[in-house]
């Protein structure tokens, strides 16, 4: 042995006799109650305690190291292993059985929510769906059946999970859509695009109108002298044409003008240009209750709903010209549907202060409630609902529902979009829908036809949301509802009539009859020119009133009824 080697083994020996005698000295301390481990480090990182060279912990700390060191491959293996052993399992069985309850019980709620479907169909449909979650629960506890039973469980958590997105949607879209009792004005401050002012405090004169929108420009000038800190010098006209052609002549240096006025403003020769040859300084959003009917039972009372036709690209509640005027006359209890068709440029008088004669376009200018009484004096009943849809948006609708089936009496190419259309029946989309619903030059009877045109496409879309082609494109369907559609019926109310068709099933009969008159030019309320404007034919007035109250009376209407 080497000199090193006898002086480490002199040390070591030295060493244990040294921690030998302070265990004899704890030992024969009387006094002491607790004893504490003697730990000895050697200059090599051997550990000692009480004399005892530790062991255990280096190997366990080695073997660790080992088991650090193992394959990645071996690693997987065993971690796909536990897997497997984790699905065959009992309780990855009853996680998924739970899963499966849970969203169950969600897509449940959702139904109950939309409150669609009556209480003979719920409850199969609840049942079911419970037992199916028994049988997933109880294969849990099977060898043979746990694996199909979490299979089947899976395929029932993904369609639970598609019908929770689904119906949420509908019920979301629903709510959306229903319940409308505001109109929304927006009046603007119109200057000139030349003139340099960019802001209201540059502004001097403004002109106004005397009489028309009275109560909205009241409100906006209110807003105008708030925001400039004082009170401004207003110049009033008689007529918007009047107001507009002051800004032009520079007699004032802006206008406060409702927005709903541009579309007819630009109808004008004179004033084509509007929209590109002014900018609006300042625009004042005015919100209005309206009047609706809310506590009308529409599922055993005949109710009217006024189907407004709008082109407008902002908020759907935004006042507007209304293109399209129908009433749907509905008897829920005989299944007949009437639809009314009156032409926009019928010359009527309007439901304002002192009845003013207008076109019946115009009445849309001073809010939808002002076109549902105007038509309702004119046929003497009660408009109860308003439905809007904006015909920029409905061919989405019509794309949804995969396109629809309509009967042209007369071939022809649509102005708008260039579509051909040939006689007899035609399969459209919804941009050549769109083309066909807005034609009128390309008939004799110009506008009385697009009417008859578009009462066919309500027609159609409601023969085809009947099918199950709305199925087609579901999630389509209501993202295009929203935003384009609005009506003043409750979503109680719509969803009622969804449980009295389920419940009774069956088709509606559905009929449409059109109004007529003559052409000539008169004065009306809201403009200084003399307009183009369509006399009544005070015998079809007649007729169609006859013809709303046998739908009133329970009768049901013939093909002869309305030629």
């Amino acid at each position: 042995m080497s000199n090193k080697g006898k002086k480490n083994s002199a040390k070591k020996v030295a060493a244990e006799k040294d921690i030998k005698n302070i265990i004899e000295t704890e030992n024969t301390d009387t006094n002491a109650d607790v004893f504490e481990d003697v730990v000895v480090i050697e200059p090599d990182g051997t550990e000692y305690v009480n004399g005892e060279k530790v062991q255990k912990e280096k190997d366990h700390k080695k073997g660790k190291n080992q088991a650090d060191k193992k394959p990645m491959k071996q690693k997987m293996a065993e971690a796909w292993d536990f897997t497997k052993k984790f699905l065959k399992s009992r309780l990855c069985g009853y996680i998924v059985s739970i899963v499966q309850l849970v969203l169950t019980c969600i897509l449940l709620g959702e139904i109950l929510y939309m409150n669609a479907l009556p209480v003979w169909l719920f409850i199969p449909i609840c049942l079911v769906m419970l037992l199916l979650n028994m049988f997933t629960f109880l294969t849990a506890q099977s060898k043979k059946l746990r694996t199909a039973g979490k299979i089947v469980s899976l395929v029932f958590i993904i369609i639970w999970s598609m019908g929770i997105y689904y119906v949420g949607h509908a019920n979301d879209m629903v709510d959306n859509i229903s319940g409308a009792k505001t109109k929304t004005d927006v009046v603007n401050v119109y200057t000139l695009r030349v003139n340099p002012a960019t802001g209201l405090n540059q502004i001097e004169e403004f002109g106004i109108l005397k009489a028309l929108d009275s109560e909205n420009t009241v409100k906006t000038i209110a807003d105008i002298e708030k925001k400039v800190g004082k009170s401004i010098t207003t110049v009033e006209y008689d007529s918007f044409l009047e107001l507009v052609q002051a800004l032009y002549d520079e007699e004032v240096d802006a206008i406060i003008l409702n927005s709903a006025f541009v579309e007819t403003i630009v109808d004008e020769p004179a004033f084509v240009n509007f929209k590109t040859e002014t900018k609006i300084l300042h625009e004042n959003t005015i919100v209005t209750e309206i009047e609706v009917e809310e506590d009308k039972d529409v599922t055993n009372n005949t109710f009217v709903l006024y189907a407004s036709g709008i082109d407008v690209t902002g908020n759907i509640s935004t006042t507007s010209r209304s293109d399209v005027n129908i009433l749907i006359v509905v008897n829920p209890d005989t299944r007949q549907v009437l639809m009314i068709n009156t032409p926009r440029d019928y010359y009527v008088p309007l439901a304002l202060g002192g009845n003013p004669m207008d076109k019946l376009t115009h009445a849309g200018i001073y809010g939808v409630d002002t076109s549902m009484k105007t038509l309702g004096n004119l046929y003497g009943i009660k408009v109860d609902y308003f439905f809007r849809v904006n015909f920029t948006g409905f061919k989405k609708v019509i794309d949804a529902l995969g396109g629809i089936e309509v009967y042209s009496e007369k071939a022809f190419t649509t102005t708008h979009g260039g579509y051909k259309i040939k006689q007899g029946n035609n399969s459209l989309n919804g941009a050549q829908a769109l083309g066909f619903v807005r034609e009128r030059y390309a008939f004799g009877d110009g506008d009385n036809q697009r009417g008859r045109n578009q009462m066919k496409i309500i027609k159609a879309i409601m023969d085809k949301m009947m099918s199950p082609a709305l199925l087609n494109d579901f999630s389509g369907l209501m993202e295009s509802l929203s935003g384009s559609f609005q009506t003043s019926m409750t979503s109680e109310q719509i969803m009622a009539l969804v449980r009295k068709q389920l419940n009774e099933g069956g088709s509606w009969n559905i009929k449409s009859y059109a109004v007529s008159g003559y052409g000539d030019k008169l004065p009306v309320y809201s403009m200084s020119a003399i307009p183009y404007v369509m006399i009544p034919y005070q015998d079809q007035v007649d007729r169609a009133k006859n013809l709303i109250q046998m739908v009133f009376d329970g009768k049901v209407i013939t093909d002869n009824d309305v030629k």
